[in-house]
């Protein structure tokens, strides 16, 4: 008897790409027996826990397992392929560039090009978290903008390299120049000029110059505060002198400010200062 074939199935999926960055979060609803591949050099985190699941690598011997919520896997190199799932799966595919990453361990002292350790269902709580705010992203089509994306696209990338790279350092690092304060107030004039705009990591480190994961550990160390959440901070402070100054509707303030939408205004608005800007508004 011919053995058919096992049915390629595919995946409701919501992609959204950035500088350096794709993400997916996809939700496979098939079970039963199946072949389903994963993108090779990508981080995958596993959102629903699985008491048996079975898969394969390279074509190799299906193995079959348990699958706790929040499974991380690097697949760098390797073909993983999903064989037999019992339920829905809902998951987040995270796509780095690689030129991202061997810029970053040139940065470091570290042997390019950047390599990725092969690794299947184990926990890290830095990547779910990173995960979950990125599917967030997705799903309410960049809503948080591109400045708080790129931040959680580089606290990604640096601890890959420092906990998955499996490089080895060609050299000592050099000392990283620290920001003057010529150039911290060139920064923050740069920042007040643009809010409305939508500001990016690498734009701001240009001014400097030096990288931008530099850049930002720099910025850090002497405003004790990263550069999307001062940013942010810097918004909201404007727009309360709006509110405060002008007749402007909220939704016009929002814009005004750099916001991408007034509801996503509203709630950071309320999260740093306690009321919605009406309320701040009528309380003047």
């Amino acid at each position: 008897m011919i053995q058919q074939p096992k049915p390629q199935q595919t995946a409701a999926i919501l992609k959204a790409e950035w500088n350096e960055l794709i993400v997916e979060y996809g939700r496979l609803e098939t079970v039963g027996d199946f072949d389903f591949a994963m993108p090779k050099h990508a981080i995958s985190v596993a959102f629903i826990p699985h008491e048996r699941v079975t898969w394969s690598v390279d074509g190799g011997q299906p193995q079959t397992t348990s699958m706790p919520a929040g499974s991380v896997f690097v697949y760098a190199e390797r073909e993983l392929v999903w064989h037999r799932r019992e339920k829905e799966s809902e998951y987040v595919n995270l796509m780095l560039s690689p030129c991202l990453l061997n810029r970053l361990a040139d940065e470091s002292g570290l042997s390019t090009p950047f390599e990725l350790q092969h690794r299947v269902i184990f926990l890290d709580p830095i990547i779910l978290n990173v995960a979950q705010l990125l599917k967030s992203e997705v799903v309410s089509r960049g809503l948080a903008g591109n400045l708080y994306v790129e931040s959680l696209r580089n606290l990604l990338a640096v601890h890959l390299l420092r906990n998955y790279s499996g490089v080895l350092s060609k050299s000592t690092p050099t000392k990283t120049d620290a920001i003057d304060a010529l150039k911290l107030k060139q920064i923050k004039d740069y920042i007040e000029d643009n809010l409305a705009g939508d500001l990016a990591i690498a734009q701001l480190a240009a001014l400097v110059p030096m990288s931008q994961f530099h850049f930002a550990r720099a910025f850090k160390a002497l405003i004790g505060e990263p550069p999307h959440r001062y940013i942010l901070q810097r918004r909201i402070q404007r727009a309360k002198v709006l509110l405060k100054v002008t007749r402007f509707s909220s939704a016009e303030i929002a814009y005004q400010v750099g916001f991408a939408n007034p509801s996503h205004f509203t709630a950071q608005f309320r999260k740093f200062s306690g009321v919605t800007p009406k309320q701040f508004r009528n309380s003047i």
